[in-house]
């Protein structure tokens, strides 16, 4: 649970913005704020969004998004800030919308994908995974944090990738589950504005698959923790073969970003 404020952080331009700091871990200490962040693209993100993402003192942006959602809202440049991106849709068979407008290929990802695949694609992300790998290397760094992560809208890959830092942070499962709902709040006025758009250019689409796709649902994270239950006996046995993260490095990590 969190030990006081609300996490979520208003920018003008970017949605889903969030500190993941305030946790409490299984130990009792907290994770400190203003190490990670989390959010949708940063596209429209204004002059005063880079500056506050400044006075948060953010580092580096990581981005887990494919080359053309990449090129279609480019991530700005900002002075003082290292921009890294590492694309983490592995081998799903499917493209990622690469903008929000109602193009063919978006309404094509819709088409070709439902519940289940979705469940297997949340299920692979985080093996064999350079974009995740990636990831945690920076963690072992302190001079790269404030770490702010994203990809499209901040749910499923950031999701992925704000489990693996938690986890390794020693935050239980449950408060895990909890971060990673926050996303239906802060995204609604979003997916309500993608559903009207639909609905415009497609006015007899079936809508159930694309609510699906655009919740953070439980079973989308489950299938995480399942499959690193079904593939090692214990999270550092996973840390340590997916991330090269042992048993000595996560205490290091912890005793670092917590109080």
């Amino acid at each position: 649970m969190l030990y006081d404020a609300n996490p979520s952080i208003v920018l003008e331009g970017v949605h889903n913005f969030r500190d993941m700091g305030g946790y409490k871990t299984h130990s009792g200490k907290i994770v400190k704020r203003h190490l990670f962040f989390r959010s949708a693209n940063l596209a429209k993100m204004t002059p005063q969004d880079q500056e506050k993402l400044k006075r948060l003192g953010i580092k580096t942006i990581f981005d887990y998004r494919d080359d053309n959602e990449a090129e279609a809202n480019p991530t700005p440049v900002i002075e003082g800030v290292q921009n890294i991106r590492v694309p983490a849709k592995g081998a799903a068979p499917f493209k990622m919308p690469g903008t929000m407008k109602m193009e063919s290929h978006n309404f094509n990802f819709y088409n070709q994908i439902d519940a289940d695949l979705f469940t297997k694609f949340y299920a692979q992300m985080p093996f064999n995974n350079p974009s995740f790998q990636r990831l945690m290397q920076l963690l072992k760094d302190e001079a790269n944090l404030g770490l702010l992560h994203h990809c499209a809208v901040g749910k499923d890959r950031t999701g992925v990738g704000g489990a693996l830092i938690l986890l390794t942070l020693g935050v239980p499962r449950e408060t895990i589950m909890q971060d990673y709902l926050l996303t239906n709040g802060l995204l609604a006025p979003v997916v309500a504005q993608m559903e009207k758009r639909l609905t415009a250019v497609y006015p007899d689409m079936d809508l159930t698959v694309f609510h699906e796709i655009m919740s953070a649902d439980e079973k989308y994270l489950h299938a995480v923790f399942e499959e690193i239950d079904r593939r090692y006996e214990t999270e550092t046995d996973f840390l340590q073969d997916q991330f090269g993260i042992s048993a000595e490095i996560r205490n290091a990590l912890q005793a670092k970003y917590l109080e």
